[in-house]
């Protein structure tokens, strides 16, 4: 019986993509949350507003297809983080990243496709519980995928070592 060994880069994408998919659907429904307990005016839908008919966006359908987007979306950030930070195991990074990410859907994305009002006319509320679940999805992502990635050349110096 023949067994297949997976390639060191075979176990850094699955662990992305694992940890990209519980990335999406913890910070992506906890977004969903605070936008019905009305914490936000920032609804999940913006993620899939450029795609969406303008009679979605504030509909329930609309909110559950921007959870897909977002999820789909922390895939790629998860596959960025993997590929070029996953090598600094410090939460600020993780936190850094988040920032930037925030930054990037709300000052470039958002004027180009219109996703949401300017960021000055959102409010204090909207921007401060964005800006707290970006943080926390990258450094979800971060840390996570730092510390796998350790515990993987761990694993990978104790087999080379026998």
């Amino acid at each position: 019986m023949v067994t297949k060994q997976m390639t060191y880069k075979q176990k850094k994408r699955r662990m992305a993509i694992q940890i990209g998919l519980a990335a999406g659907m913890i910070w992506g429904l906890l977004s969903l949350a605070a936008y019905y307990l009305q914490f936000t005016d920032v609804g999940p839908s913006i993620y899939a507003k450029p795609i969406l008919k303008p009679e979605y966006v504030l509909k329930w359908q609309g909110h559950f297809i921007g959870l897909g987007f977002f999820i789909i979306y922390t895939l790629l950030f998860s596959f960025f983080y993997a590929q070029f930070l996953i090598k600094y195991a410090s939460p600020f990074v993780g936190i850094g990243y988040g920032f930037f990410l925030w930054v990037f859907v709300f000052y470039v994305l958002n004027p180009i496709f219109h996703l949401t009002k300017p960021v000055r006319e959102l409010g204090l509320n909207t921007n401060s519980v964005m800006l707290s679940l970006y943080i926390l999805t990258g450094l979800f992502i971060g840390y996570s995928l730092s510390s796998e990635f350790n515990n993987l050349e761990q694993e990978e110096d104790q087999q080379n070592n026998i």
